[in-house]
């Protein structure tokens, strides 16, 4: 590199070279508001690591540490030289915000130095806590107050300026898409693939990967692998044949065979490197977090109620956990005239950002791991599934609508999730046994049978039929829950492989459309392969046309349309949020099926309000639709074009919102299913 090139970039004031691990310290040093480690934790302080690249797998129940666990695996391999970062992955930006807070607190504990973090999100500039880290431009990176031990988080400016970079940063967190990107057909691919050089690559919650993330994830940990990078993944629902597929990518990349898992125990580790092989140990759990639960199976919606509102009364915080936005606003408004307006919360994606962060900072303050008897007696938060991953929050009492085994074990796990006291008061020993009364988890679903319809599932939940497409993995998981009891970690590896294991069967009647399901998910792992990076082939154009300006997407499903809210005053068009960033923080993610196009302004003037606004918006609004609200008796309404049916109908729709229930569909667009 040229002495002219390294003045211009100045790579070491913006982060971008290596950075020095500290000295390996001990387990107490590292989290020492940890007391004792748990067995997981403390394997993962002294378990013996290979000179080469390693894969590790940790399953445990919700609650164990195992994010302390893999940050100290990280720590272990910087120490060692074996690595000169790390990048943790989430499956949403939610849970990616909620991990940023947890890890901005100790990351600098691994460096010599205090070099940056990066939150890797599409809205990581919304993100305060982030955007209050970032460093002013030009500014001195290594000056005496910044190496300050009790500093808290900080990020360049370089690094935080554009996804394309964050991954060059030595500590970061986000979204699992920002690393999977890095072998997909898309531009700055090798640029993020160089940034997750010499990383520790930690994903978190890895069974939310779908048929295509998961064979994206199977080429990243082949390409990191082959390249001398160690993994980490995270789970508490792993199915046996993911875990094998995951870490056969893995042994691939370091040109190794593909080994055989027994995976007979849980908790357990599992790890492989060239030297030691596969080895998989067995271990125990935190004794506050082995988890005895109670289920109950209720298909009387009216009983779900009846129970909420005893706990309610008795001073218990309460979730209730619906698979669709507009289950969750239809529970809502039920107990909207029930309760006092502060104790009521709904939680779920469709909510414009600045909205939407306030109630994720909300669930946090109230029912966080340090929330007072104060901030949880008597308060009701209607979800989506925004709530069932790597929040750190705990609820007296939780409802969950039907859903796989997985995503019940999830949400389980927020259920009494740390040990309190009868009045709800967090007790400071880990161990201390929660005084709430035993747990027990109510999960509201279709009456149960041994043989049922095809349209067993859809009839009690037509929208989120579409959500949980395998209607036999939802009836084997129902037949589960009729022993009334889950026990953790006793049941987990024998529940999902009920479930998800590659010889259950599933009944007659549900056999068509297991079948469907089962055939896009294959038809997914394709495309995946089809989009990734193939080592072999190199860059060269081979099967499919990459050009420049290419965006491989990391997700499949149904595609998003990103919704822009404004307000009219008078015939002045303004953000749905003021200040700064406002645009960006009026957004929010809608399938396009339902909003595809905006709507006319209903006057000239209003006409010429709209044409002046454009080139304020985000990209000058040409990927995204803009929703004028105008207030009415009804509140906040506006309208936009659904996309066409295939038929070529098209429908105008009605759009109402505000910061109570989010955007939701009028009443009068005809029953249109959400």
């Amino acid at each position: 590199m040229s002495y002219a090139f390294r003045e211009l970039f100045r790579l070491d004031d913006v982060d971008v070279l290596p950075a020095a691990g500290g000295k390996e310290v001990c387990f107490a040093d590292l989290f020492p508001a940890i007391g004792v480690p748990s067995p997981l934790q403390d394997w993962a302080a002294n378990v013996r690591l290979a000179e080469a690249p390693q894969i590790f797998l940790l399953e445990d129940v919700t609650g164990a540490g195992k994010t302390e666990a893999a940050v100290m695996l990280a720590h272990r391999l910087m120490a060692a030289g074996r690595a000169d970062g790390f990048f943790i992955g989430l499956p949403t930006m939610a849970t990616a915000n909620a991990m940023y807070s947890r890890i901005a607190g100790i990351y600098a504990r691994l460096f010599v130095d205090h070099p940056s973090l990066v939150l890797a999100h599409g809205q990581r500039s919304l993100v305060e806590a982030f955007a209050a880290s970032v460093l002013p431009s030009g500014q001195q990176e290594r000056d005496r107050e910044q190496l300050d031990e009790t500093a808290t988080a900080r990020c360049s400016a370089w690094l935080a300026d554009h996804n394309k970079r964050a991954l060059l940063a030595p500590a970061g967190v986000g979204t699992l898409d920002q690393a999977l990107l890095a072998v997909l057909h898309s531009k700055h691919q090798s640029l993020r693939l160089l940034g997750l050089f010499r990383k520790v690559l930690i994903v978190d919650e890895v069974h939310a990967c779908d048929a295509y993330m998961q064979g994206v994830l199977e080429a990243l940990l082949e390409f990191h692998s082959r390249v001398g990078g160690s993994a980490v993944l995270l789970s508490a629902t792993l199915p046996q044949r993911m875990k094998q597929a995951l870490i056969g990518a893995f042994a691939r990349g370091h040109q190794g065979e593909s080994p055989s898992l027994i995976g007979a125990p849980y908790p357990m580790v599992t790890s492989w490197s060239p030297p030691f092989g596969i080895q998989e140990k067995g271990i125990t759990t935190r004794e506050s977090v082995k988890r005895s639960l109670a289920v109950r199976y209720e298909c009387d919606e009216q009983e779900i109620v009846h129970a909420i509102e005893r706990m309610l009364c008795q001073g218990r915080c309460v979730c209730w956990i619906r698979n669709t936005v507009a289950d969750a606003i239809s529970a809502y408004v039920r107990f909207q005239e029930r309760l006092p307006r502060e104790k009521l919360t709904l939680f779920h994606a469709r909510f414009a950002l600045r909205d939407r962060l306030n109630i994720e900072d909300e669930v946090l303050r109230c029912f966080g791991k340090d929330s007072t008897p104060q901030e949880r007696g008597g308060r009701l938060v209607i979800a989506t599934q925004v709530a069932e991953q790597s929040l750190d929050v705990d609820w007296d009492f939780v409802v969950s609508d039907l859903a796989p085994i997985d995503r019940l074990i999830q949400r389980a796990g927020r259920l009494q999730r740390h040990s309190r006291d009868a009045l709800g008061r967090r007790a400071r020993d880990l161990d201390a046994r929660d005084e709430r009364g035993e747990p027990c988890l109510w999960v509201f679903g279709p009456a149960w049978t041994d043989e049922p319809q095809s349209n067993w599932f859809k009839q009690v939940f037509e929208k989120a039929s579409a959500v949980y497409p395998n209607h036999a993995q939802v009836w084997l998981t129902a037949g589960l829950l009729q022993r009334g009891r889950i026990e953790m970690p006793g049941h987990a590896r024998e529940f999902i492989e009920a479930v998800f294991g590659a010889d259950v069967q599933s009944p007659a009647a549900l056999e068509k459309n297991a079948s469907a399901a089962e055939g896009q998910g294959y038809a997914d792992a394709s495309i995946a392969q089809q989009n990734a990076v193939k080592i072999a082939q190199g860059y060269t154009r081979g099967g499919i046309d990459w050009w420049s300006e290419a965006k491989t997407p990391s997700r499949l499903g149904e595609e998003q349309m990103n919704v822009l809210l404004a307000r009219w005053q008078g015939d002045e068009l303004k953000p749905w949020v003021d200040g700064s960033h406002g645009w960006a923080y009026s957004s929010v993610r809608v399938a396009e099926r339902l909003i595809a196009r905006g709507d006319e302004p209903a006057s000239p003037a209003r006409s010429k309000a709209l044409e002046q606004v454009l080139p304020q918006l985000p990209g000058k609004g040409k990927w995204s639709v803009l929703i004028p609200l105008d207030r009415t008796e009804n509140g906040w309404q506006g309208a936009a074009w659904a996309k066409p049916r295939r038929d070529g109908d098209e429908r105008r729709l009605t759009w109402l919102y505000d910061a109570r229930l989010g955007l939701r569909q009028g009443e009068d667009n005809g029953g249109e299913d959400e």
